[in-house]
């Protein structure tokens, strides 16, 4: 993050970017080097040089004298303010290495020690390493914020593994070798801030032997890709340090930071205002927005351009503060404090404001990933809600900072990248000490479903013919998940809660067969074609899949089974029926089946036996030819012997009362169930309590 955007960043305690720090250094050197001049001042020793901000003079001095101290205490508080000097100076892994020697020493700030090499070695995305050191800590007196760490530690683990539909992009053909950062767009063009050679003046940063920043800007080419960059204004760069831009919704209104380090300069850093005629932009005032002792920088404008948002080191919560300003018709209001929600005794820096004025902010103050955090806070009435983290890959270990978004929504249904934009890091992999990455949030999406097995729950549970009380779940269910086609994907078995869960694929059909001994099996289809959303990455879905228990002696009539008058001959109609049954005998294939056929009373009582025999049997050989083992299968004609009512030889019942006796039914005879020792999937136990030593 770079720190030379306002000279109050010299006091940002955990920040992971040299051009950043060490301009802030520079500029600190400036007022030590000016006030030389008269007082004719000597770094006496290393800490002296720490208090002054030489930290790169101050780490060689307290190397020394660490070396020659004898005294363990005063040799750990060297050790401890040596690493510091390496930390303020960008250098996590040496500054790593200073507090593992500080908490080797004995003395008073051995809690302190492991603390902070706990924070370095999670700057570089250690996190496993950096937890056992906030443990350590914690054993030697750390508190709240040693445990805090732990938990953030342990969220960046978890969010490095999570599914995002976000990728995240290094601009190489933009990047250099110096520091580039705080994208803009203006005209569809990318304007950015940047420490390369093109920048005005000769002055060159004695820490990192470059210059100070300057706006370039960077067209696109007709293949897309962005085109060399350009300084961007010479009514806007000049020798001291510009950077951090923002634009009006029609591009004619710019604010930006511009920090004066010249000897007779007020040595600050102050918001800038100039306007473009068509040809040229106008030569940049300044805002007078806060009194002249205190900075600040990096201006977001509203589209409505009403609303004006900064950084500053004005009196608030302690670090930088946002700050915000409404327009009246006499300029600007007085700063208003972003509130708690948004700031924190940490620093908070580079707000950038989307089309509906929700707030997007660095901050170093919230439960972050190493350094700088890129976190989000939505626009209410009265301000902004409270604050929340972008996670990875937006954020890493690194500081990840100045966060815009150019594409917001879809072009079309077509279009396979849902939001897009920029943003500045640190990180690891970059071609800089801050490089600016692009990042595509795309129209992917998560499947899944979830379920439950049910039986109905009968008021006595040996009766099928009792009350239905309602439905139960089903422990031990069985429940695969098939493609179409038959073929098996993975398999479920169902707890007490008789849940099942599966994940899917997109643009996919399944079928989910749910299977228990004693209970008839059944299916359920799901399918994802064709199912997308713009809003979540997971979409859901919710089925139940109902078992009826097996009661052997439970007489099931199959309806609408039709025959040709006074034959066995199935009717086209009925087969289709039939087609029904045969795939519920094919999932159900561990019991036995009697097909069963029954008459009215009309006709001899012979006639109509062997008229039922017949048509059972038409069923049965239908079943045998789909492809159930005949095995199996069993007929069995029982004429008029079995009426459902009192239609009986010589009583006259009507036609109705007469169809309710004609009928084909199915009972089981047999199961063949095999015994399995199965476990649910999922066993549920009760969370371990957190250690709070962990």
């Amino acid at each position: 993050m770079p720190e030379n955007d306002l000279e109050f960043y010299e006091a940002i305690k955990y920040q992971s970017n040299s051009h950043m720090r060490n301009i802030l250094i520079l500029l600190s050197v400036l007022l030590f080097v000016a006030s030389c001049k008269t007082n004719s001042t000597i770094i006496k020793n290393g800490e002296d040089a720490y208090e002054r901000k030489l930290y790169s003079n101050a780490a060689q001095l307290l190397e020394s004298e660490f070396r020659a101290e004898k005294n363990p205490i005063k040799k750990q508080a060297k050790a401890m303010l040596l690493a510091s000097s390496h930390e303020k100076n960008n250098e996590p892994i040496k500054a790593a290495n200073w507090y593992k020697k500080a908490s080797e020493e004995s003395g008073n700030a051995t809690a302190e020690a492991y603390f902070k090499l706990g924070q370095m070695l999670k700057m570089q995305e250690l996190y496993d390493s950096a937890i056992a050191m906030f443990k350590m800590s914690n054993k030697t007196g750390g508190g709240f914020n040693t445990r805090k760490e732990i938990k953030s530690s342990r969220d960046a683990i978890n969010w490095q593994s999570d599914f995002t539909r976000t990728k995240v992009y290094n601009l190489e053909n933009i990047n250099s070798t110096y520091s580039d950062f705080s994208p803009a767009i203006l005209s569809g063009k990318l304007l950015f801030t940047s420490s390369r050679p093109a920048a005005e003046g000769d002055a060159i940063n004695g820490w990192t032997g470059e210059k100070f920043g300057d706006l370039f800007i960077a067209g696109k080419t007709s293949s897309g890709t962005f085109a060399n960059p350009i300084p961007f204004s010479k009514e806007t760069n000049t020798v001291a340090y510009e950077g951090t831009a923002t634009f009006s919704a029609d591009g004619k209104n710019m604010f930006f930071t511009r920090c004066q380090a010249a000897e007779k300069a007020n040595q600050y850093c102050h918001i800038f205002f100039s306007t473009f005629d068509g040809i040229s932009w106008s030569e940049p005032q300044r805002l007078e927005l806060f009194p002249d002792s205190f900075n600040v920088g990096q201006p977001t404008i509203s589209k409505s351009g009403k609303l004006l948002v900064v950084s500053s080191d004005y009196n608030g919560f302690g670090g930088k503060d946002i700050f915000y300003f409404t327009k009246n018709d006499t300029g600007w209001s007085k700063p208003a404090n972003a509130s708690g929600t948004i700031n924190t005794t940490s620093d908070e820096m580079f707000p950038w404001l989307d089309d509906k004025d929700n707030l997007y902010f660095a901050s170093n103050g919230f439960s972050g990933m190493g350094g700088l955090d890129i976190f989000k806070a939505q626009r209410t009435k009265n301000g902004w809600a409270l604050a929340e983290n972008l996670k990875a890959p937006i954020n890493s270990g690194a500081d990840d900072f100045g966060y815009i978004i150019e594409k917001y929504r879809p072009l079309n249904d077509k279009d396979t990248i849902l939001k897009s934009g920029y943003f500045a890091s640190s990180r690891k992999g970059g071609k800089g000490s801050d490089d600016i990455y692009r990042f595509e949030e795309l129209w992917l999406n998560e499947y899944e479903v979830k379920g439950k097995v049910l039986a109905k729950k009968f008021e006595s549970p040996e009766n099928p013919e009792s009350k239905v009380l309602g439905f139960e779940p089903l422990r031990l269910a069985k429940c695969i998940l098939k493609t179409t086609q038959g073929d098996s994907i993975s398999q479920f078995v169902t707890d007490t809660s008789g849940t099942f869960f599966f994940s899917l694929q997109p643009n996919t059909s399944y079928v989910i067969y749910a299977s228990k001994n004693d209970y008839f099996s059944n299916t359920a289809n799901v399918s994802t074609i064709g199912k997308k959303s713009r809003d979540t990455i997971l979409i859901s879905q919710y089925v139940e899949i109902e078992l009826e228990k097996i009661f052997t002696s439970k007489e099931i009539v199959i309806p609408n089974i039709y025959y040709d008058y006074d034959k066995a001959t199935l009717r086209p109609e009925s087969k289709i029926i039939l087609d029904s049954l045969f795939a519920f005998f094919k999932i159900n294939n561990a019991i036995n089946i009697e097909i069963g056929s029954h008459t009215d009373s009309r006709g001899s009582d012979e006639y109509n036996l062997k008229l039922s025999q017949a048509r059972a049997q038409s069923v049965v050989d239908y079943l045998i030819e789909k492809g159930i083992d005949k095995s199996r299968l069993e007929a069995k004609g029982y004429g008029e012997t079995r009426p459902v009512n009192g239609c009986i030889n010589g009583v006259n019942c009507t036609e109705e009362e007469h169809q309710k006796n004609r009928r084909t039914t199915f009972r089981v005879t047999a199961t063949n169930f095999s015994l399995e020792s199965i476990e649910p999937t999922q066993i549920k136990v009760d969370p371990k309590p957190e250690d709070e030593e962990e």
